[in-house]
């Protein structure tokens, strides 16, 4: 890099944004990571928010706060990367390349748009090639290979996992326990207990009815509740997690193959990152490494000690040209972001 093109990065700022169902997050730092602004705001999916008008509103707002506390203008940023729950298929990129250049005519032209399952890969290796999978609410995984190769999940999930496949496979369990089709299990009165209903019947009435049911926000709220009940060792909900485990590790193994991971005969790295799988003792995690070594050999596992915004953060940087393919010259930008982010608490959801 000329002495020119050193200035010129160490006098601009770039942004990341990772939006999800839950939150939207950004990140503004410098070109050596330091963060000095950091802002967060509500569901960025087009496909989960009211409307798609509504889910740029929210990646707006997330943008501008953490310019606002930068005390900078979006015309001060030199390079930016979205990585946003809902780009599944050209036209959804195509939706946010229009939005954003509507809502920011003369700034951010240097950007890239992608799923935001491809947020936490350099969570793991800075060089961005490696595996995320993430499990929150619901899940996402993204893959890029050491040829630029991409691949992500999105629609070609055809099982529900993370937070919402929990929730929806103990709520099967349990109606098929009360209808004689299917084993008693504990998960019954963990759940009735956690929704303070007093039948199961009463449970099922306030999840399907037109009027007054529950949101999706209260529906996938037990999904603690069966990660628990599984490590007390209730068949019924170790069988859940187990399942949920195993189709996350099939979906990975599916991404590192698709983007010639596997073929390489190298180490692969493999980021965790989300509620579901980062929770302290997870079951879910537990299944999932222990079927991941029959899909991916020589695994390499990164559990997300940085927020996945901060791994888009990483994109914006190093598409931007700063050096982030070794260890030595990635070391002291990762250090920065690590030692400048807001605290864990900020990005609670």
């Amino acid at each position: 890099m000329s002495q020119a093109q050193t200035a010129c990065l160490a006098s601009t700022l770039f942004l990341g944004v990772d939006a999800g169902n839950s939150k939207t997050a950004a990140l503004v730092s410098t070109a050596s990571g330091e963060v000095v602004g950091a802002g967060r705001s509500g569901c960025g999916d087009i496909y989960g928010a009211p409307t798609p008008e509504a889910a740029v509103a929210e990646v707006l707002a997330a943008l501008h706060a953490a310019l606002d506390q930068a005390g900078a203008d979006i015309s001060d940023v030199a390079g930016a990367a979205f990585r946003l729950a809902g780009v599944d298929w050209p036209e959804d990129r195509d939706y946010w390349d229009e939005a954003l250049t509507r809502q920011t005519p003369s700034a951010l032209r240097a950007r890239s748009i992608l799923n935001d399952g491809y947020a936490a890969i350099r969570c793991g290796d800075p060089g961005g090639v490696g595996i995320s999978v993430t499990g929150g609410t619901a899940a996402a995984i993204a893959a890029r290979g050491p040829d630029g190769a991409l691949w992500d999940m999105g629609w070609w999930g055809q099982h529900a996992m993370g937070a919402i496949g929990l929730a929806n496979e103990a709520f099967r369990a349990i109606f098929l326990a009360e209808l004689g089709l299917g084993p008693q299990t504990a998960l019954t009165e963990a759940l009735l207990a956690h929704y303070h209903k007093p039948t199961v019947a009463a449970l099922n009435h306030w999840l399907t009815r037109r009027h007054h049911h529950a949101s999706g926000r209260q529906r996938n709220s037990c999904a603690r509740v069966v990660t628990a009940v599984a490590a007390a060792g209730d068949p019924v909900a170790v069988d859940i997690v187990r399942a949920q485990g195993a189709h996350f590790a099939q979906y990975a193994g599916v991404a590192a193959r698709r983007t010639g991971l596997v073929q390489t005969g190298r180490p692969v790295s493999i980021v965790l990152s989300g509620s579901v799988l980062m929770a302290e003792g997870s079951p879910v995690a537990e299944a999932l490494l222990a079927e991941l070594p029959a899909h991916i050999p020589g695994v390499v596992l990164h559990r997300g000690t940085l927020p996945p915004v901060a791994g888009a953060l990483l994109d914006a940087l190093g598409e931007a040209g700063v050096p982030l393919h070794t260890p030595e010259a990635a070391g002291a930008v990762v250090e920065h972001v690590t030692a400048t982010m807001p605290p864990p608490e900020f990005w609670a959801t």
